[in-house]
């Protein structure tokens, strides 16, 4: 028999509803505060953002005023360290090295009178040892000037082998268009290999002839040193020694003036943007040419302000390439930004909102093999 007093069982149903209407928004309302929290305290351990890679961008000028005669290179081609890229016109350089040939064939003239003036008193003058030191100074002065005309035809031929190799370069695509022909290229690159060869052999007789030099005023020296009394050179040799340490010293900014005429790459790496063309007079310090470095040297990334209190030299951070999420690497802030500043626009948000940060420099990763410019995810970890 049922006992009268059992309750009633309620219906699932009306569990189901009852639990739905009573305990489930509770139970999400807290998992969303957790959630929250969690995420609040992530917040506080760190912070992410978007950084750039950056290379080094060197600006190639010239040193004088001149004129640029050859533009070696064309935007975007790749160059090695210490690579010719442009060639400033040499008229005046060629002019100075002829100018100091003359110079020296005349010293040369006036350095063999000298020598026939000394043999001519030491027939009046018996002393042996007067004699001798003579033809010690008239031989160190005469191996000085060899080289010095070494030096000025080594000029010379090193120019004409900078625009035979510029000349040989340029044929090269002229050869394969059928604009020339094989012969006129093959007169090129003989002519070349002639004035090349011409030049290393006069660079081996030169540092033959510079230590004859050498040996020539070291010998006169310790002759020196076991004379009673040295004697004055007189109105024969001092003036002649004088003038040939002149031309010696201007020869020296010739070669100064000639390297100037050459401009090289500062680095490996890329033409990015030519600012002269063929033609053009430049000026001391105005760019010709900008060449980026291969290499990733930085990452820029900007802070907001509350990021910005956080972060200081030295802090921690994850970085990872945007477009390969799974090349993940950790560096560390170089340095910061003195003061909040405008971001390249290339960051913002929303295009026509900009937005302001604190600029921060985080030290490249060469691990991550990365592009100059690329997007980078970089994330402020906790010390």
């Amino acid at each position: 028999m049922t006992d009268k007093h059992q309750p009633i069982e309620t219906p699932f149903e009306q569990r189901v509803a009852d639990f739905k209407r009573r305990y489930l928004p509770v139970i999400v309302w807290s998992a969303a505060v957790l959630a929250c929290v969690l995420l609040m305290t992530g917040r506080v351990t760190r912070f992410e953002y978007i950084g750039l890679a950056r290379s080094v961008q060197y600006e190639v000028s010239a040193t004088a005023v001149g004129q640029l005669e050859t533009l070696v290179v064309d935007l975007y081609d790749h160059v090695e360290a210490g690579e010719l890229v442009a060639k400033l016109d040499d008229t005046e350089v060629l002019a100075r090295i002829e100018r100091s040939r003359a110079m020296i064939r005349q010293l040369s003239a006036e350095l063999d009178a000298a020598r026939e003036t000394m043999q001519a008193s030491s027939r009046v003058d018996q002393s042996g040892w007067r004699n001798d030191l003579r033809r010690f100074k008239t031989d160190e002065e005469d191996r000085r000037l060899a080289a010095l005309e070494l030096r000025v035809t080594i000029e010379s031929d090193e120019i004409e082998q900078q625009r035979l190799g510029l000349d040989l370069q340029r044929a090269g695509p002229l050869l394969e268009t059928g604009v020339i022909g094989q012969l006129e290229h093959e007169n090129i690159r003989l002519l070349h290999e002639a004035t090349k060869k011409r030049v290393d052999e006069n660079k081996i007789l030169l540092a033959q002839i510079e230590s004859e030099f050498r040996t020539a005023k070291l010998r006169r020296e310790e002759f020196e040193k076991g004379l009673p009394v040295i004697p004055d050179e007189g109105p024969v040799l001092r003036p002649l020694r004088e003038a040939i340490e002149a031309e010696s010293h201007r020869l020296t900014e010739i070669e100064a003036r000639r390297a100037a005429t050459a401009l090289r790459s500062p680095v490996t790496g890329q033409v990015s943007s030519i600012l002269c063309r063929n033609g053009q007079t430049v000026v001391p310090g105005e760019p010709i040419l900008t060449i980026a470095d291969s290499r990733v040297t930085e990452i820029l990334a900007y802070l907001s302000e509350p990021q910005d209190r956080r972060a200081r030299e030295n802090s921690p951070v994850l970085v990872a390439s945007l477009s390969r999420p799974e090349k993940v690497a950790e560096s560390f802030v170089v340095r910061m930004g003195p003061d909040v500043e405008l971001l390249p626009q290339r960051l913002w948000r929303e295009p026509r909102t900009p937005q302001y940060g604190r600029a921060v420099i985080i030290a490249a990763v060469p691990g991550l093999d990365l592009t100059p410019g690329e997007l980078l995810s970089v994330k402020l970890l906790d010390d």
